[in-house]
């Protein structure tokens, strides 16, 4: 019989995260259902708390991912895909706040490179529907 290979220091960081977040995910749930059911200030403070730790796990788990992940990890593309789209998604927010500030021919051009902008963070969104579902 061969012996399992281990996993490397890197992917035990990983999966660590990946369950911080996910039991992170579930108390979540547990205590929005709670508060669903009775609406307390107390409880409600609780779930904002959770909710922001949940938020913190999965930025770690991302960090992790992006640094210490390989593309051969299926995990790998949803995160990536997603940084992506994050990135695209404030640039695009960023450039239109800006626009008013702009000379109407400067406007209009970048009006263009911001909806090219947007179309390209479809196709991510896509890409990452695409690949969660093809782990799944």
């Amino acid at each position: 019989m061969t012996e399992a290979p281990r996993a490397t220091i890197p992917e035990t960081l990983i999966l660590a995260r990946l369950l911080m977040l996910q039991s992170k995910r579930l108390i979540l749930a547990t205590l929005q259902r709670r508060l669903h059911n009775q609406q307390t200030e107390s409880l409600l403070a609780r779930v904002e708390h959770v909710r922001r730790e949940t938020d913190d796990a999965s930025d770690r788990y991302r960090d992790s991912m992006m640094t210490w992940g390989s593309p051969a990890i299926p995990d790998y593309w949803p995160v990536a895909y997603g940084r992506l789209v994050e990135t695209a998604d404030r640039l695009s927010a960023k450039l239109r706040r800006t626009a008013p500030d702009l000379p109407h021919a400067d406007r209009f051009q970048l009006a263009t490179e911001v909806e090219m902008l947007e179309v390209l963070a479809e196709g991510w969104r896509r890409s990452i529907r695409a690949s969660m579902a093809s782990v799944s």
